[in-house]
């Protein structure tokens, strides 16, 4: 059986997270390095149109977050210098890393979602007019029940109109469940997003850079 080559979905997987998080210069710097593997900063400031020191801005950036490393080469013999920086996509390491950073958000979106689905509010509607405070969790609100009308209410109106001789009607001070349907929307389509767009390519990078395609991205590098 044929072996499969990992590095192609390690690059799917690379280049899909620089354009799902970063600016434009990004993209163009990751494309860059994906394509030729193995460069010169200086070689990449003049393909990128980029300012030499913007540049280096960038990939120091991105060398801190594990996306990119640097090696120092002896370059004499191409014009450059005896430690000249060469830059490059450690694949095995950046899909590890991107891996971890995907995990971690789902993690987050999920709790934020969990977060919308059980973090019902009930108000009394003495609360929007200022009559009260009446501002309960869905828990605080399940122990308010009326024994005799089953309803939820305010305990502060409660208190205040025990025994009031003109106390209203007690719809007046009902709890009524807030809609948080816009938060819990949100919160499911940014997981639903990270999802979908991630998914795949997770699965088939699993790998990292390992394999055959991390050999063949070695004997590019002019060591």
């Amino acid at each position: 059986m044929e072996a499969i080559d990992l590095t192609v979905y390690a690059e799917a997987l690379i280049a899909t997270t620089a354009r799902a998080f970063y600016d434009d210069d990004v993209v163009c710097l990751i494309d860059v390095l994906l394509r030729d593997k193995f460069l010169r900063d200086d070689d990449m400031a003049k393909r990128l149109h980029l300012p030499a020191r913007q540049l280096r801005r960038t990939l120091q950036s991105l060398e801190e977050q594990l996306l990119v490393k640097h090696e120092l080469v002896d370059d004499l013999s191409s014009g450059g210098s005896q430690n000249t920086k060469f830059w490059y996509i450690d694949y095995n390491m950046a899909v590890h890393v991107i891996r971890l950073r995907i995990h971690l958000l789902q993690t987050k979106l999920q709790s934020s979602e969990l977060r919308a689905r059980s973090s019902s509010l009930y108000l009394c509607p003495g609360y929007k007019n200022e009559r009260c405070n009446g501002k309960y969790t869905e828990t605080d609100a399940q122990r308010m029940v009326d024994t005799n009308s089953g309803r939820f209410l305010c305990r502060e109106c409660v208190r205040a109109y025990t025994n009031h001789p003109n106390a209203p009607p007690v719809e007046e001070y009902t709890l009524q469940l807030v809609d948080n349907q816009v938060e819990l929307k949100s919160a499911m389509d940014n997981l639903r997003r990270v999802n979908v767009q991630f998914s795949s390519k997770m699965e088939s990078g699993g790998g990292g850079g390992g394999g055959e395609g991390s050999n063949n991205q070695q004997q590019q590098r002019p060591l």
